[in-house]
């Protein structure tokens, strides 16, 4: 089976140093890493950087966005398109300007990721639809809440693992690549400085294959 694709997986590539490049013009870092030759689009302070160049495995230069020039360089965002299970992911849920399908594992990954954000409620045909995931995002928290943020995305991934199992129940055909055996919530973490919260979600199909979900919101 086939859906449209509105979400993509990179993958963040762990980064060591960042430098500035002396006397180069137009402003620029020096980003130091792994596996960095795998990169397709590098964040600095989450604004898109303009053009970067592959200088090694290890290391990439990145323009800093017009934006940014004047500002605090607080944040470098290195990004793959080759997702891998040791790496943390980025989720994009687009609208791509041609239509590209997705089938088997990676719809599954899809359908589960978007059904684990939907809240409650924003389905009037299904009501009770959705993980509710997103309804974390704009709670005032702090480092005392970090057990109630396990327990809420634990519940969100319960949730959204019962509805998927119910919603395939009726359909036989599904691939065994795309039909969910089980979902589980293997790390929950809570940064207070930056008031990031990170899941790390596995997924296995019938088939036995298997997928990781590392969120961040």
């Amino acid at each position: 089976m086939k859906d449209i694709k509105l979400l993509t997986i990179r993958d963040i590539l762990p980064v060591s140093k960042v430098e500035y490049v002396a006397n180069f013009v137009p402003l620029s870092l020096t980003v130091y890493g792994e596996k960095l030759d795998q990169a397709t689009t590098v964040y600095i302070n989450d604004i898109e950087a303009p053009e970067f160049v592959v200088l090694s495995r290890n290391r990439i230069m990145a323009q800093v966005p017009s934006t940014e020039v004047s500002a605090t360089i607080r944040k470098v965002m290195v990004v793959a398109e080759k997702p891998e299970v040791d790496r943390s992911s980025l989720l994009h849920f687009e609208m791509l300007k041609s239509f590209h399908s997705l089938e088997r594992i990676e719809r599954l990954v899809q359908h589960f990721c978007k059904l684990l954000m939907q809240s409650p409620g924003s389905d009037k045909f299904s009501p009770n639809l959705g993980g509710g995931l997103l309804k974390i995002i704009g709670r005032n928290v702090s480092k005392n809440d970090s057990k109630s943020l396990q327990a809420s995305v634990v519940g969100a991934v319960s949730r959204t693992k019962d509805q998927i199992l119910s919603q395939q129940a009726v359909n036989s055909r599904i691939p065994s690549d795309e039909r969910l055996l089980t979902a589980t919530t293997e790390a929950v973490g809570f940064d207070v400085s930056t008031t990031t919260l990170r899941a790390r979600i596995s997924l296995t199909a019938v088939s036995g294959r298997q997928a990781v979900a590392n969120l961040t919101v």
